[in-house]
């Protein structure tokens, strides 16, 4: 069974969200038979973390911007409260029925990359203009070279859209994001992307 577990295996949803952080899409994936289909049943959206302030604050935006398309959407810390642990996929998709949603839209980190990015600017010389103006200078690049090396972490998300009355997975996309900070201010591109992508796939109506 799909389901959840395979999810809350990885359960440590730092949940890639921060300020000046970039979340980009790496790809999504549809079921051949679900491709072009709106989702058209209410939905219970899951932040697997370990931190219930993340999964709050990721549960609540992507509930409020599905809502926004015309989704019954609703978080599941409301029905789930304490935290998800080994046995949260079964308490998870118990609470979905008994509300009567049909989907689970849940996201987990998968992984983690480190980026090193280098960067080499010529420095300013101190010298008389040369030839043509100031950038003479850096002709044949015989003057200092400041390098400067930075690393960055780098999540990687997966979010799946699950169909609780045929126990199987319909939708998923993965992301990647880069040197999280702020988790208030990434989640809501976090969630953009996510909610792009679902629109790209058919999955929900355009923004308004």
């Amino acid at each position: 069974m799909p389901r959840l577990a395979v999810m809350l295996a990885f359960a440590a949803l730092a949940l890639v969200l921060s300020g000046c952080a970039s979340t980009t899409l790496d790809g999504s994936w549809t079921r051949p038979e679900f491709a072009g289909k709106r989702i058209d049943a209410p939905v219970l959206v899951v932040g697997v973390a370990r931190d219930d302030t993340v999964r709050r604050v990721y549960e609540d935006d992507m509930t409020a911007k599905l809502r926004a398309r015309g989704i019954k959407a609703m978080p599941s810390y409301s029905v789930v409260q304490t935290g998800l642990g080994k046995d949260a996929d079964e308490r998870l998709v118990v609470a979905a029925r008994e509300l009567g949603a049909r989907y689970l839209l849940s996201t987990a980190v998968i992984g983690q990359d480190r980026e090193i990015v280098v960067t080499q600017d010529p420095m300013w010389y101190g010298g008389g203009f040369g030839y043509r103006g100031w950038y003479g200078h850096y002709w044949g690049m015989a003057y200092p070279v400041r390098t400067d090396v930075r690393a960055y972490n780098v999540y990687i998300a997966q979010t799946s859209l699950t169909d609780l009355s045929a126990d199987r997975i319909e939708w998923a996309a993965r992301t990647r994001t880069t040197d999280p900070a702020n988790i208030e201010k990434e989640v809501k591109a976090f969630v953009d992307v996510i909610v792009d992508a679902m629109g790209r796939s058919g999955l929900i109506a355009p923004a308004p």
